[in-house]
């Protein structure tokens, strides 16, 4: 089995260092009803926890109304059968509770993530859209074929402080040939140190000429959470999480810590 590398050693360190964050679960951002996402008539801020997360509207005339950058969502369910469903995620919901952002890359507008005031944010939960796992599995319809062994679909995180931009960023491969993530995986974003704007981007080995066509949509989640946050001790609702420690894929459960088989280490 492949491993999707990304940073996580930093995010074991005590919770206490960013006890003054609070982390963007969602859940205090209030949507229009049930299986529905939230469009600002606007581009604005959409704020939850310590954070504001900003949502590019863009007004196209005859052609509609078009939403960049973080779309709050609730919708269940995983199967992509149309474009409506771009606003699913790969496992069905969000990492816990009802909400979740899907986000899409705005080429006209801002899409970043931003802080009242620069600090250490330890991390966050990402998950594919059911479209990109369809576009994985199916192909794109606008480059040729499904993922292939030598195929991949990066996130990269890049964070600044007061304007000027950090001298880290932090790479994570949704996909890696036929494998993809298609559950809640936590992204450790502490080796970017302390920022007070972060910015996404989406790159991949399907392209044409007009440039990506991997659909250049993920899932965030439990934004600013550590790695336990979250994750519950009790044996009656315990979420498994998968990292990479000292090089090999482990699975957390608790305090409990097993190898990609099952088994406990």
């Amino acid at each position: 089995m492949k491993k999707f590398f990304f940073f996580v050693a930093a995010a074991l360190m005590s919770t206490a260092m960013f006890a003054e964050l609070q982390v963007a679960t969602f859940e205090d951002v209030t949507l229009p009803g049930n299986d529905t996402v939230l469009h600002l008539a606007a581009s604005g801020d959409i704020v939850s926890g310590s954070f504001s997360f900003r949502q590019d509207v863009q007004d196209y005339g005859e052609w509609g109304v078009y939403y960049f950058g973080n779309i709050v969502s609730n919708r269940p369910g995983k199967t992509y059968d149309y474009y409506a469903d771009s606003d699913k995620s790969a496992s069905g919901g969000a990492f816990e509770g009802d909400n979740f952002v899907v986000w899409t890359n705005s080429y006209m507008g801002d899409d970043a993530i931003t802080l009242q005031e620069a600090a250490v944010v330890p991390g966050m939960y990402v998950n594919n859209t059911a479209w990109v796992v369809n576009a994985i599995l199916n192909g794109d319809g606008m480059s040729e074929g499904a993922f292939g062994a030598n195929d991949w679909f990066k996130l990269t995180v890049n964070g600044s402080k007061n304007g000027e931009a950090v001298n880290a960023e932090v790479n994570f491969n949704l996909a890696e040939g036929t494998e993809y993530i298609h559950e809640w995986t936590y992204v450790d974003l502490s080796t970017l140190g302390e920022v007070d704007k972060i910015t996404f981007s989406l790159s991949s080995t399907k392209n044409n000429d007009g440039g990506m066509t991997t659909p250049a949509y993920f899932c965030i989640d439990n934004f600013g959470a550590a790695l336990s946050e979250g994750i519950s001790n009790t044996k009656a609702d315990v979420k498994a999480v998968k990292v990479v420690r000292n090089g090999q894929v482990v699975i957390l459960r608790g305090d409990k810590v097993f190898n990609v088989l099952g088994a406990e280490l």
